[in-house]
């Protein structure tokens, strides 16, 4: 059984190992990750999200199978996208770090943690959720599609642990 909830106090390091260990599976597939180790993301990055009441993992026999943040904060270059909603920054959220462990993948993780975001959201009060991805991240835009979000085109990001690429935006009004 897969239950999703607020990561707590003192989990930052096995969070950051968990990303650690994506990084370090997912590096040479079809698929493959632009997250770097000691680049993105950090323990500064997971620390500050589960401080804020914003990261949350997917558990499966108390084993994490999944993790993601959302919170308010949209990357530079998001101002670009031509989004259906426009709003103040604390009614919109943004989804980053969404991540399945591999060994899990395929169980409808993804799915859940995307349903945790949106209950997440609506009891804020937020009219839209955003995130960008790859745009080799086949599965992942699999994903997000089917739930329901949006594709808002391909725009150059410059984030520290890819440089500045294409990334695909999405996103899913509430």
């Amino acid at each position: 059984m897969i239950e999703i909830r607020r990561a707590g106090c003192g989990e930052e390091h096995t969070i950051l190992e968990f990303y650690d260990q994506l990084i370090d599976h997912m590096q040479d597939t079809e698929y493959p990750l632009r997250w770097k180790k000691g680049v993105y993301p950090v323990l500064s990055d997971i620390a500050d999200a589960l401080n804020m009441g914003a990261l949350y993992v997917a558990e499966e026999d108390g084993n994490i199978a999944g993790a993601f943040i959302v919170n308010h904060i949209q990357g530079e270059g998001y101002q670009l996208v031509d989004w259906n909603i426009k709003g103040r920054d604390t009614e919109i959220a943004v989804i980053h770090l969404l991540a399945t462990a591999p060994e899990c993948q395929g169980k409808g993780i993804g799915r859940k943690m995307l349903e945790k975001a949106v209950e997440i959201c609506r009891s804020e009060n937020v009219s839209s959720i955003r995130l960008d991805t790859l745009p080799w991240n086949l599965p992942g835009k699999r994903l997000y599609e089917s739930f329901g979000f949006q594709y808002k085109g391909d725009i150059k990001l410059d984030y520290p642990s890819t440089g500045k690429i294409f990334f695909s935006m999405y996103e899913f009004d509430l």
